[in-house]
């Protein structure tokens, strides 16, 4: 594990106030080079908030403390949650991991729990890990490498390249969680998603098509209505940010209002499918929104 004095000088350079946030954003690069050690991100896509900062934003993007996942692979659920505590109770360069006491959920839609690990001068971390099981990638997942962090030249390794969603399904996977919980991490990725090029048509189709796909209809002015009451915990938010980043709320909401308009131009298909969505009983008419989605991605018309 890194020196201690090491990590000081990243969490100042970081603009942190929290030596720990710092702290766990490397233990979390050690964990998922620990998966790809052990060949089980063979069946995971990354995703989250850790995520977009170590894959998308780097240094710029706000730190995260847990790991989310979906299983990306037609192998059993419970053979992947094995391999998982195999891989997380074990030493990896120094940092102790264990992972003993986790959940699967009753209705098979995800499995995780908190990781424990220790090292040199850290002996009670945790960290919570997610493996979402209710669906696969709708996209093809894709390889990228971690973006460059100043602690890199201390690791005892390269930094992985690690398996993805692709960007635009991350997107319309921070849509989604704003559609149906009110976090304002969420609302702080989609803030900094305004500001990248993205087809907002391709994304539409996605959260319509993922919202059906957990039964759940989409209203594209409910979500905007949603955030603006949305009762956020900024000081949960400014934590993770650097200390130098200044912040408004409004600011926020009217970036992401502005970005995110195209979702309200809905299509006469993806009406369809949203109507079908409490029942979800139309699988052809969410395979026409699927073939759409794969004919755009390729360009076709």
């Amino acid at each position: 594990m890194i020196a201690g004095k090491f990590v000081d000088l990243y969490a100042r350079n970081s603009g942190l106030g929290d030596k720990l946030v710092a702290e766990l954003d490397v233990v979390l690069t050690y964990a998922l080079a620990a998966l790809v050690d052990d060949g089980v991100m063979t069946e995971l896509a990354f995703k989250g908030g850790t995520c977009l900062r170590k894959l998308v934003f780097g240094s710029s993007g706000r730190f995260s403390e847990d790991l989310d996942f979906t299983l990306a692979t037609d192998h059993d659920g419970d053979d992947v949650l094995m391999r998982i505590v195999e891989a997380f109770n074990r030493s990896h360069h120094g940092v102790v991991f264990n992972f003993d006491e986790y959940y699967k959920t009753d209705d098979d839609t995800s499995f995780g729990g908190d990781v424990l690990y220790r090292h040199s001068w850290n002996d009670a971390g945790r960290f919570r890990l997610q493996v979402s099981l209710r669906e696969r990638p709708t996209l093809p997942v894709v390889a990228q490498p971690m973006q460059p962090q100043s602690y890199f030249t201390q690791l005892e390794f390269v930094p992985p390249a690690m398996r993805t969603l692709a960007p635009i399904e991350m997107i319309a996977e921070k849509v989604r969680a704003s559609f149906q919980r009110a976090k304002v991490r969420d609302l702080y990725d989609l803030h900094r998603f305004a500001s990248s090029p993205f087809d907002g048509d391709l994304l539409r189709h996605l959260v319509v098509l993922k919202l059906w796909q957990v039964r759940d209809p989409f209203d594209p002015d409910l979500l905007f209505a949603r955030m603006r009451d949305g009762r956020y915990d900024w000081d949960d938010l400014h934590r993770l940010l650097r200390a130098s980043e200044r912040l408004e709320a409004e600011d926020v909401l009217r970036s992401v209002e502005t970005r995110f308009a195209v979702l309200r131009n809905l299509t006469d298909l993806e009406r369809e499918v949203i109507a079908d969505s409490k029942s979800g009983w139309n699988e052809p008419l969410a395979e026409r929104l699927r073939r759409e989605i794969m004919a755009r991605l390729s360009g076709a018309t």
